[in-house]
């Protein structure tokens, strides 16, 4: 036997022993980086692959992860499927491939793995790695809904809002926003609060709209600050207030909604509602410019 290898002996009592003879806490056993994945239960494989993929307790090793995650897809963990999948379309330890997730995804959807049920309907949707249809996504997002994956309620409302799919109906997707939202996915907070702010497929409430917006954008969400900003710009809902949605332009900016850059830049530059900053605004102007706004390209120029 290879002195690499970690010998383990389960004692009559169930304790774990190893070869030393001293009696060790299980818990704390690291993955062992040389054991063969085939010598352990598909569950701990598993477990170990996770560990080695996030570094958590061990050093990081997305190699040694796939490997584990294979082995354990092989032997019939659903989600372990799901996590080897992920791990080919985002590029972890790996070159992309999401020809080679897309299987992956859709072993671990049938297994029950419900997150995986997502990324195929993302991918499917996307004709990323699979051909494009849209039928097969709805029918991927509602199963992952029922499933309850918030998300996946928010993205088949996204489908049936835009009729793609599925039946176009404002009514049916506002339903499904709901459940997205009220599961915790801020994105289908933030298209709940749209629907109500236009009176699709809801009365619309300019109130109902803030408040979700106000959800989103205190739930993380960068669009959601940014469309509270906008409803606090207009007074929209709420009592029109220039400080409080520059405030929020700013918060979404700082999240990653380049658009919202573009207008704190254009609040800078005008002094609605702060102290008129031209260099300031010139800066968010080309921050949005180099995340791909084109309208933030244009205002720098004209700025200039």
């Amino acid at each position: 036997m290879s002195s690499g290898w970690l010998v383990l002996l389960v004692s009559a009592a169930g304790g774990v022993t190893a070869c030393t003879g001293h009696p060790t806490d299980a818990q704390t056993i690291a993955p062992d980086p040389s054991a063969h994945a085939a010598t352990a239960n598909p569950n701990t494989a598993a477990a170990q692959a996770s560990a080695f993929r996030d570094g958590a307790g061990v050093p990081r090793d997305e190699l040694r992860a796939l490997a584990l995650f294979t082995e354990a897809c092989q032997r019939g963990i659903a989600k372990a499927c799901g996590d080897l999948g992920a791990m080919y379309v985002d590029g972890v330890g790996v070159e992309r491939d999401a020809a080679r997730g897309t299987p992956l995804f859709q072993k671990a959807c049938d297994g029950g793995d419900f997150v995986a049920c997502v990324r195929l309907g993302e991918l499917v949707s996307a004709g990323t790695g699979a051909t494009r249809d849209d039928g097969r996504a709805v029918v991927l997002f509602a199963r992952a809904c029922e499933g309850s994956v918030a998300r996946a309620c928010t993205k088949q409302g996204n489908m049936v809002r835009a009729g793609a799919g599925a039946v176009k109906d404002s009514t049916r997707a506002a339903s499904l926003f709901q459940r997205g939202c009220d599961g915790g996915d801020t994105d289908g907070c933030v298209d709940l609060g749209a629907a109500y702010e236009k009176g699709e497929g809801v009365t619309q409430s300019l109130g109902e709209a803030v408040d979700l917006y106000d959800r989103a954008c205190n739930g993380g969400s960068a669009a959601g600050c940014r469309q509270l900003a906008e409803m606090y710009a207009q007074g929209h809902g709420v009592a029109r207030s220039p400080m409080r949605s520059a405030d929020l332009w700013l918060r979404a900016c700082d999240g990653g909604d380049f658009t919202a850059c573009v207008e704190l830049g254009r609040v800078y530059a005008t002094g609605r509602g702060v102290r008129p900053d031209r260099e300031r605004a010139v800066a968010l102007y080309r921050k949005a410019c180099e995340a791909g706004v084109t309208m933030g390209c244009d205002a720098a120029r004209q700025l200039r």
